[in-house]
């Protein structure tokens, strides 16, 4: 892609010292002979807290922020559930201990699956379905949500409600990690599936290949955004000239189809 328009927005997390009250260091004298210091720890520090408590909507719309944090954690906990499948199931078939059994590790094994993975799908199906409607009877998220968007949260429902009704068929996860052990041990066999369990196999497995092409990959996305875009503060000493002239050389086109290109604009706009 081109390169970004340069807001020199500050504090920019990487800044040392100077981002706690939101300096830069533009503000030293002389900054063009003067080394940066950059923390990484900074950028994973600002990255991880909206990673994980999504900081920003918090600020800005605690309503909403409530449907989309429930959503988001269900689905963290959806994940550290596949995790703890993968350990049980390496547990049962390449260690040998049983789950559930009398060992301390398949006692915790047993009982944290559950936990996680009841409380996750929970979780994630209340904050999808609020945010379902909210985007269908709010007119301010109505106005800017797409066709693609509802598509994205219907399909990640019909993953998360299949998968609670698959639950009530396998409660201990049992079955799931049978499955699990077949696929990373070719040898052995794959358990009986009930017809919920394939629907939800099936609609898991449509999820995981539609991923690349949707905006469901905005969690990969943000790295560019924050990193490349939002927090690139690079000093321009000369080497990013060639890509400042090459960006001049551009038309601007509009969305207006009677304003097709930056020339057209100005002259509209000067009669």
């Amino acid at each position: 892609m081109p390169l970004h328009l340069r807001w020199e927005l500050y504090p920019v997390p990487h800044e040392v010292l100077k981002a706690e009250y939101g300096g830069s260091y533009l503000e030293e004298v002389n900054w063009w002979l003067k080394g940066r210091l950059v923390s990484v720890f900074g950028e994973l520090k600002e990255m991880f807290k909206e990673m994980l408590f999504i900081v920003r909507i918090y600020r800005s719309n605690k309503r909403l922020w409530l449907l989309s944090y429930s959503f988001h954690l269900g689905i963290y906990l959806i994940l550290i559930w596949f995790i703890l499948i993968f350990l049980g199931a390496i547990t049962t078939t390449y260690i040998g201990i049983p789950i559930p059994s009398m060992n301390p590790w398949a006692i915790f094994v047993y009982y944290v699956t559950i936990i996680i993975g009841i409380v996750g799908d929970v979780l994630a199906i209340v904050g999808g379905l609020g945010l379902l409607v909210r985007r269908l009877v709010s007119p301010v998220l109505r106005d800017y949500t797409t066709i693609p968007d509802y598509f994205n949260l219907i399909l990640v429902l019909l993953a998360l409600m299949s998968g609670l009704l698959a639950w009530f068929f396998d409660p201990s996860f049992n079955l799931a990690r049978e499955f699990m052990s077949s696929l990373i041990n070719p040898l052995l066999p794959p358990p009986y599936l009930n017809v919920i369990t394939i629907v939800h196999l099936a609609i898991v497995q449509i999820i995981i290949a539609y991923i690349p092409f949707s905006k469901i990959t905005h969690f990969i996305g943000k790295y560019f955004t924050y990193h490349k875009v939002l927090w690139d503060d690079e000093p321009n000493m000369g080497q990013l000239d060639g890509k400042i002239q090459e960006l001049l050389k551009l038309k601007l086109f509009w969305s207006d189809p009677h304003i097709k290109s930056g020339d057209t604009w100005i002259n509209n706009a000067s009669g």
